[in-house]
């Protein structure tokens, strides 16, 4: 009777150990996998179109990268910490994708365009990469385009006009080749997390 127990019990623990490993099953890294950062839209969710200044000077609509995926990033060139963070860490994330590098584009977006101008964000770009895009609009076209993210964004107020600081949403935000908006990436998160999250939507 006792030997048939044991037994009942070890059956017990090798049932519930099946279980525990069928729940934490992840194709990204097999069965010990913990969730990665960033929240993934089930389903995606649909963005506007929106058209704005880059770099260059020229007109640029978000449509026009359709078929990649964008690393998309509001922010400012006098930001003194989260921007050029992000956009070293957009950097690594590019050489983290190898060859699939190709098929995605880093697009970052002024929320300071009084004094974001073109020649402005081109040297502020491109000194991380030069194939980075750099995109700038009045304040009521980036704050509507802002809403579709759910961005935040706010001048703090200096006694000097020219010298002041934008609070702002520090998030990445994944739009998957179809144009829609898929993973949303918290600041902070590893470049190789990050590839791995723009890969799933590749």
């Amino acid at each position: 009777m006792r030997g048939q127990r044991v037994l009942l019990i070890l059956a017990l623990v090798v049932t519930v150990a099946g279980l525990a490993g069928c729940g934490s099953e992840s194709k990204d890294a097999g069965p010990t996998a913990t969730p990665l950062p960033g929240t993934v839209l089930d389903p995606p969710k649909d963005v506007a179109d929106f058209t704005l200044t880059d770099q260059r000077g020229e007109s640029f609509n978000l449509s026009d990268l359709r078929g990649k995926a964008v690393l998309l990033f509001f922010g400012y060139t006098n930001c003194p910490d989260v921007c050029p963070t992000t956009l070293s860490e957009f950097k690594r994330v590019k050489q983290e994708l190898g060859d699939d590098a190709d098929k995605v584009a880093f697009v970052f977006v002024s929320v300071d365009g009084e004094r974001d101008s073109p020649e402005r964000l081109a040297a502020y770009v491109g000194a991380f990469d030069p194939s980075f895009i750099g995109l700038a609009g009045d304040d009521a076209t980036i704050r509507t385009i802002s809403r579709d993210y759910g961005v935040f964004f706010q001048r703090q107020s200096y006694e000097n006009e020219d010298n002041y600081l934008v609070d702002h949403t520090a998030s990445t935000f994944v739009v998957g080749p179809d144009g829609r908006l898929r993973v949303v990436i918290p600041y902070g998160t590893a470049p190789d997390i990050v590839a791995r999250r723009v890969r799933s939507v590749l």
